[in-house]
């Protein structure tokens, strides 16, 4: 293929003078290269591996010690509401003084157990001393009661005796749930910020590098001009570039210590801590594909798992209104024994124990509160329901969002690099043809303007990418914590 004109043209101009300015035209575009250019960083900053920042936000991020703390307290309050469900022993001492100084002494033990299918059972053992004037051959007098109520209509289902237990151990399994949520958004807040710091170190060499060739060409061209082969205008335009670029830079440390913030917040760091980061270059976990992700999202997400049993919440609550609607009838069988003697050892014989049953009931004329709060039940079941299918629904939405997004974005970086290679070409023609004195610094300055947006959307889609990826795994609930903690 024969060469363009303008090219022969630059071939015939060779000069001493301007194969050094080829030298060096070589040695900037040489920086353009993120091969050949390294990210300055201070070499006495400690670097913080993604692994450690990891290790350390799964310690010590504020929110994620929130949740724990929520956990750790379902976790109590289930105990304490299951120790109501043991045996209960309490034993009393009591003394009473009449008017005519005599005194009265009881003490004993009162026990009960609830039983979580419904009865309960209760007992009591007192033994009292009577002080008296005159001599009483049987001053101790012991009184022993045991009895076992069953409701049969109101509360007949166990449900309604064990409901404070259920709703215990959901709240553990609810503040788990939360938990685990909490760890994967600390997972995906850790890279946005870790990624966010590495994007700002990378913009910020970009930038200064940019800086560096308007520096340049603002020199060239005031040399120029003072030559007289340049115009007023060519100064002033390379002068605006390296304002542009100098803001750019600002920008993007301000925007970097912006994001070591963040970093430092949730990952649990002091305040004040300086460090360097390094580029993750992968995820410890590959997403899977489009159709095995939508198919186990609705099991693997904690959102859908936890709305599923909130139905199951809903239909015991329907269950516990339709029992309580009902008439109280409870059935009890009572024993009961009397002993007396000289001594409390003695009064402890029983005597004439007895064992009774019978019948207790009550209903409220007024059962418009207890209508009402079926009602509410049932419209809350169905709220329920709905809402969860419209959950499992928008969690499948939202996994092919990720997916379509991460392609977009594969897509987006092909193109980047494909724009990057024919920018950093378009800059090389450019400041050659400027050097040769073929043309103004207007065409370099355009060039160099589009060789730094390619650049960017070059970075950006690069770290866009790992964020996509990392959505991929959170929304189709296959983000596993413990491959992010064991990186390096």
């Amino acid at each position: 293929m024969r060469p363009k004109p303008a090219l022969r043209r630059l071939s015939r101009l060779h000069s001493p003078l301007s194969t050094r300015c080829l030298v060096a035209l070589s040695l900037i575009c040489a920086s353009v290269s993120p091969a050949a250019a390294q990210r300055r960083t201070d070499p006495n900053l400690p670097v913080l591996s993604i692994g450690e920042v990891m290790r350390s936000a799964i310690r010590w991020n504020p929110d994620l010690l929130d949740s724990t703390d929520v956990w750790v307290t379902a976790q109590v309050n289930e105990r304490g509401v299951a120790s109501t469900f043991w045996p209960q022993v309490t034993p009393f001492f009591a003394t009473d003084r009449t008017a005519d100084g005599f005194r009265t002494r009881s003490y004993g033990l009162t026990a009960s157990q609830q039983f979580l299918i419904g009865p309960l059972l209760q007992g009591s053992a007192i033994v009292t001393r009577a002080e008296q004037t005159l001599d009483v051959p049987e001053p101790y007098t012991s009184d022993f009661r045991l009895s076992l109520t069953q409701p049969l209509l109101k509360g007949l289902d166990p449900a309604v005796t064990a409901e404070p237990m259920r709703e215990a151990k959901r709240a553990t399994s609810t503040a788990n749930r939360q938990l685990e949520i909490a760890r994967r958004r600390t997972v995906v807040s850790v890279y946005q910020a870790y990624l966010g710091v590495a994007r700002q170190m990378e913009t910020l060499r970009i930038a200064q590098e940019r800086a560096e060739r308007a520096r340049q060409l603002t020199e060239i061209s005031r040399g120029r001009f003072q030559a007289g082969t340049v115009s007023r205008l060519d100064v002033l335009r390379a002068e605006q570039q390296q304002a542009a670029a100098e803001l750019a830079a600002n920008d993007a440390q301000n925007l970097m210590e912006d994001f070591r913030d963040a970093l430092r917040r949730v990952a649990g760091l002091p305040r004040d801590l300086e460090f360097d980061v390094k580029t993750p270059a992968d995820l410890p976990l590959t997403e899977t594909d489009l159709a095995r992700a939508v198919e186990g999202v609705n099991d693997l997400r904690p959102e859908a798992v936890e709305a599923r049993d909130q139905i199951v919440d809903a239909e015991f609550a329907v269950r516990i209104s339709k029992s309580l609607q009902l008439p109280s009838l409870d059935g009890v069988v009572t024993y009961e024994s009397f002993g007396a003697g000289t001594s409390a050892g003695d009064s402890l014989h029983l005597r004439s124990p007895a064992v009774f049953f019978g019948l207790r009931s009550q209903y409220g004329l007024n059962a418009t509160l207890l209508h009402a709060q079926r009602r509410e039940a049932e419209i809350n079941l169905d709220t329920r329901r709905r809402n969860t299918k419209l959950l499992e629904d928008d969690l499948v939405r939202d996994v092919r969002r990720a997916y379509r997004q991460l392609d977009a974005l594969r897509r987006d970086y092909d193109i980047a690099v494909q724009n990057k290679a024919v920018a950093e070409l378009q800059y090389e023609v450019a400041q050659l043809r400027f050097e040769k004195g073929l043309s103004d610094n207007f065409n370099v300055v355009d060039a160099e303007n589009l060789l730094n947006s390619t650049r960017l959307l070059e970075v950006g889609s690069r770290f866009d990418i790992l964020l996509a990826r990392l959505d991929c795994l959170f929304s189709s609930g296959r983000m596993e914590i413990l491959p992010f903690l064991q990186q390096r």
